[in-house]
Order: structure tokens, then sequence, then C-alpha cells
């Protein structure tokens, strides 16, 4: 009896040990990014990304705007548990008010602690800069940043520069409309007028895209980890429309998370062409390992678990 106590008594311990681990390396998975080191932001060779026109799915709008004046776009990878996000929102938020950009918020898909992200949109994110933990900012489609922590005086400052790499649209304009059917569908119509240099890429180095973001305005999640409560500008769907510079299409409007504020925004893609240079064998990148978990090195991780362990032992 005495002998089968003490083995009880042995395995309590080593599971202690063991749940101390886990506890340690769940805390260390939903950290996202840390600022503790900067990351010097990087091209994406995605193309560029640019429009931003919209309307509210449920009513009937079109305009006319100069290419030179659309805002810059800022497209955030978060999750409502990323603390680290906050900041990064906050700083964009603050730049939207200016109306330096117009910022999108892609939410982490089959996330169980974010009901916001889904696998379209993650699609896009990972096709284009391949997402890892968030916080992830990419601007105009061709400068990407991670982290939250920045690489000059301020994220501010960082922003500011990353934003003021123009992407030199030209002075041609761009015209969307948008006409709601029955508050289940819509009918977007679209024209482009591209400048000289973009017209001479496409069909050449670049295929045009034209996109449909469907952006839930603002939705409430109390449960998120982050604090944050309302989360705003959260891009639902994506539906491509075609590869024309003019065009019209009837789309299906996506449900809203909660409210009655879905909007539907105008997106031009710029996507490089790939040219096969080694009779169809591409080179092999090295992979990025951002999808790694980027805020604690892994040296740092194994010190928490030798320490954790330590302390249990001496107990």
């Amino acid at each position: 009896e005495d002998r089968l106590v003490q083995i009880i008594l042995t395995l309590a311990k080593h599971m202690r040990r063991v749940l101390i681990v886990c506890f340690l390396l769940v805390m260390i998975s939903f950290t996202g990014t840390s600022g503790v080191s900067a990351k010097a932001p990087e091209d994406t060779d995605a193309g560029p990304l640019f429009g931003g026109q919209w309307a509210w799915a449920n009513n009937t709008s079109s305009q006319t705007t100069t290419l030179s004046t659309l805002p810059s776009i800022a497209e955030d990878y978060t999750a409502t548990w990323c603390t680290n996000c906050v900041k990064v929102e906050h700083v964009l938020e603050d730049l939207q008010d200016e109306g330096t950009i117009q910022k999108y918020h892609f939410h982490r898909a089959n996330d169980h602690e974010d009901p916001f992200g889904s696998t379209n949109t993650e699609q896009h994110f990972e096709e284009r800069y391949s997402a890892g933990a968030p916080p992830i900012v990419v601007f105009n489609g061709t400068q990407k940043q991670i982290g939250s922590s920045p690489n000059g005086d301020s994220l501010t400052d960082d922003y500011r520069s990353l934003i003021s790499q123009s992407l030199d649209l030209g002075d041609g304009n761009t015209t969307f409309s948008w006409t709601s059917q029955d508050g289940k569908e819509g009918m977007a119509s679209w024209a482009v007028e591209l400048g000289s240099v973009q017209l001479a890429a496409i069909g050449e180095t670049h295929e045009l895209s034209v996109n449909a973001w469907f952006v839930e305005a603002s939705a409430e999640f109390s449960e998120g980890s982050n604090g944050e409560e309302i989360y705003p500008s959260i891009v639902s769907k994506i539906i491509k429309l075609g590869t024309d510079t003019t065009g019209t299409a009837t789309i299906s409007i996506p449900e809203t998370y909660d409210g009655n504020d879905m909007q539907v925004h105008l997106m031009y893609h710029l996507i490089p062409i790939e040219i096969d240079e080694d009779n169809g064998v591409d080179d092999v990148e090295e992979k990025d390992d951002s999808s790694a978990l980027p805020s604690i090195s892994i040296i740092a991780s194994l010190a928490c678990i030798v320490v954790a362990a330590t302390l249990v032992k001496k107990k």
C-alpha cells in the first residue's frame, strides 16, 4: 500500500510539471508578434493594390475619383486575442482619421478565439503576403511591416515613411457604381483609366485583377482577450470581378456578424506575371519563417520550460 501511495505521489509531481510546461507553451503561443525586436519593412513582391471607393451594401451609389487622390491602403493582419495588435490598430486609426490611409483588418481564419476570420480572406493574405503571427501591416500591397515595435522613433513615423512611397498611378481616374438588389445581391460596375506606365505593364509584366471587398464597418465581440470589444473595418469576403478595365457584375452580399453595416469596396490589384526562365523549374525560395512564433525565441522558450521544471522539482 505504501508503495502504491509513493507511485501516486510521484505521478502527481510529474503531472504538475507537465501542466506548468503546457501552460507556459500556451501563453507563448498567444502573445502575438512581440515588440521585443523590430523587423525592417520588406517588399512584398505581390504587386500594387489601390482603390478603396465604397458604398453601403444596402444602398445605391456612384462615384468617380482621380487615382492621385485615392488614399493609401493599409491591410492589417490581426486577431481578437492579440494584445500587440492593439497598439498597431490605434496608430492606423489615427492615420485614417487624418485621411492619410484607408485601413482594412484581416482576422485569422479557423481561430477559435476569433470569430471574424474566413478561409476566403485568409487565402488572400497568405497568397499575397505569407501570413504569419499578427500583427502584420501591408501598405498599398507593396510594403510589409511585421510586429508592433517601431524601426524608427515611432510606429507612426514608420508607417508614414512606407505610405510616402508613391505608386505613381498617374492622372487617370476610377468610377465605381453600386446598386443594391433586395438586400441580398447587388450590381457592381467599374471603369478605371490607368496611367501610361500601368497600361504598358498590363499584359507584359502585370495582370489587372478587379475585386469587390465586403467590409463589416464594426462588430462587437466582448470575449476578445485583447480588450477591444468593438472591432472595426473587418474584411469578411473578397470576390474577384474580372481582369478588364471596365465591367459589370452581380454579386451576393455576405451576412454581417452583427448589425446591418456591410460595405462593398472596389479594389484593383496589379499582379506580377511569373516568368519561367528555367524551363518550367522555379527556383526554390527559402521559406519565410514568419509563420513561426516570433514573439519569443526558441532559446527563451526552452529557458522558461527549464526554469519551470526546476521550480517544480525543488518543491
